[in-house]
């Protein structure tokens, strides 16, 4: 398979460094964006080529994004805890934006359950503590769709950081709910990125098996 140049959004932790870290181990070139300010050292550890931007910064972003030189992209932009900016809309729109502007034409965006038309399998408790986070990240969602990219959206369930199972599944049911893995959601978002018949899909990413 050729190697491919990606480019990731989020990828200094969590789901986005477990994206790179898979990359790197099957050859392809990485470029992580990253603030000035982000510790990279775990990223830049993937072999990952570090560029810096700011998700908030949108003219910044893009020359950073068409600096980075890659053919598509990988999202996983969230929102930290405490944090008074939110970067699941605002910053996500920013990182389309910049992609489009730089001429890429794949574009992957890792969000959460409960987003989009999966909204209605949130329980009432669910929708208490998520239900804003997920009206942030559908309009993301809704973003993307209207860009003119070739998206596909990867809705993972409850998240854990445990070794990977390689259980884990996509579905387009989007009443289906339950755990996953970063590293399983990692396998799985790669999986997009190789097969175009995921292109213009909203998949939901859980293990059947945790």
């Amino acid at each position: 398979m050729p190697q491919k140049r990606i480019l990731i959004f989020g990828g200094t932790r969590r789901t986005g460094l477990e994206i790179a870290r898979l990359l790197g181990q099957r050859g392809d070139a990485v470029v992580g964006i990253a603030r000035e300010t982000s510790d990279t050292a775990a990223l830049e550890q993937t072999g990952a080529r570090i560029v810096i931007g700011d998700a908030f910064d949108p003219e910044g972003l893009t020359i950073a994004v068409k600096n980075a030189d890659c053919t598509a992209a990988i999202c996983s932009l969230g929102n930290t805890a405490g944090a008074e900016r939110k970067v699941d809309y605002e910053g996500v729109r920013n990182a389309i934006d910049a992609a489009v502007e730089a001429g890429l034409n794949r574009f992957i965006l890792i969000t959460a359950f409960g987003c989009g038309d999966s909204r209605p399998a949130l329980s009432e408790r669910a929708v208490q503590f998520l239900g804003k986070v997920c009206e942030l990240k559908t309009m993301g969602e809704d973003h993307l769709k209207d860009s003119g990219l070739d998206w596909t959206i990867v809705r993972p369930g409850g998240l854990s950081s445990e070794p990977a199972t390689g259980t884990a599944i996509l579905t387009e049911d989007f009443l289906a709910s339950g755990m996953i893995r970063r590293g399983d959601v990692a396998r799985l978002t790669v999986q997009c990125l190789d097969n175009d018949a995921t292109i213009g899909h909203a998949y939901t990413a859980i293990d059947p098996g945790t």
